[in-house]
């Protein structure tokens, strides 16, 4: 379990596949930023007053809808304060401000983007695993596979990035990476999250210990007593206070924490839920990756909504999928013809003749002042989806 060379072999590779995609992602970060809208960039850098580099990254975070630029800025803020506090600071010059900027810019769309859902999908399966057992019926097999599969999950998967994140951020402490990592997987407010890091170390700690019962009750052999030694380890790593915890500790905590679906059964283990639910809603759907995906779900969401506050609620959603669309150099032309057809794959609507709709917008778009044009694109689209979607008894709300 612990110490096998397959699961140093995993971990290995593992770390390898990070490398390498860390490079490819900080080729694209640098390359995209020289993308970024000035106005844009300033705009982000006067309202959250942060350097320029700062913005241009919170900006491309937010367009991959990683998370809001407000978030990004506060997130990059807050560790250019720490390392200003353990005495590395970063000099505040444009090209070493952009260096740290890619560097954190890389990491913040690993940890709430890849790595968010990659735990998450795994997490399933052990949830599955470890979702019914308790202390009364749980015996040395079980015990045994649980043992194993979140040792897999800890210390090949999560492990790993810790290490990585710790070589990138320079005197850094366990402390800091449950922070960094369980605001990721959680999406809790750090106040939570600190609020209830004892509670869980403590939850998880019991259930090794639990498990460690368990495999006493096995015939005396030397794997089984190697198992308990490695738990006892374990166990009192988990013991240290957060700042002090070694990595694979802080790996096995993170694990912990990472929320699990609710299964709605009557049966669910006291060790392991840890009072949140799926970041996807408890439910086996696809990821959203592309903004039309999330363009369909809001149109869904919408439909709850009435009146000015449906009608606010989608154009606010209909301006940020635009935006994404020209970032990717689409004219306001091509964003609504995208944004249609995308509605009429998605929505089954094909009764509706597209053509004539996209031609009468064009003209108009054409036509049109180009500061007017984002907004034209925005109402076109709208209209479409109350009209066509919605249907008139759903616009007469």
């Amino acid at each position: 379990m612990f110490g096998d060379p397959d699961l140093q072999k995993l971990a290995v590779e593992s770390r390898q596949r990070l490398v390498q995609e860390f490079a490819e992602t900080y080729a694209d970060l640098r390359e995209r930023v020289k993308r970024v809208p000035d106005a844009e960039a300033q705009r982000i850098s006067e309202t959250y007053s942060c350097p320029l580099e700062i913005a241009m990254v919170a900006y491309i975070i937010s367009m991959d809808s990683i998370m809001s630029e407000r978030e990004a800025v506060a997130l990059m803020a807050s560790e250019l304060e720490r390392r200003s506090e353990v005495g590395e600071a970063v000099p505040n010059l444009p090209g070493n401000v952009m260096e740290f900027a890619l560097l954190e810019g890389r990491w913040l769309s690993h940890l709430y983007g890849q790595f968010n859902r990659t735990i998450e999908k795994q997490v399933r399966n052990l949830a599955n695993e470890e979702g019914s057992f308790s202390s009364d019926d749980v015996g040395v097999e079980r015990a045994l596979s649980i043992i194993a599969a979140r040792t897999k999950l800890a210390e090949t998967a999560i492990l790993p990035v810790v290490d990585e994140w710790l070589k990138d951020h320079v005197k850094s402490t366990s402390s800091d990476v449950l922070t960094a990592f369980g605001l990721a997987v959680t999406r809790w407010n750090p106040n939570t999250l600190n609020g209830r890091l004892l509670h869980i170390q403590r939850r998880n700690q019991a259930l090794f210990r639990m498990l460690r019962q368990a495999l006493t009750k096995a015939s005396d052999s030397f794997t089984i007593d190697a198992s308990i030694a490695r738990i006892d380890q374990l166990i009192s790593e988990l013991e240290q206070p957060p700042e002090d915890m070694t990595p694979r500790a802080v790996s096995h905590l993170l694990l912990h924490i990472v929320p699990r679906q609710t299964s709605g059964r009557g049966d669910k283990s006291q060790y392991v839920s840890v009072g949140t639910a799926s970041t996807r809603g408890n439910k086996a759907e696809p990821d959203m990756s592309s903004p039309f995906d999330f363009l369909e779900r809001d149109v869904k969401l919408a439909k709850r909504r009435k009146g000015d506050e449906r009608e606010s609620y989608l154009k606010e959603r209909i301006a940020r999928v635009i935006k994404v669309l020209k970032y990717e150099d689409h004219t306001v032309i091509d964003c609504i013809e995208m944004c249609l057809k995308e509605l009429q794959d998605r929505f089954d609507l094909q009764d509706i003749l597209l053509d004539n709709i996209l031609n009468s917008n064009k003209d108009l778009i054409r036509e049109a002042p180009a500061a007017e044009r984002d907004l034209m694109a925005v109402n076109m689209v709208y209209e479409f989806i109350t009209k066509s979607i919605y249907g008139e008894e759903d616009t007469a709300e």
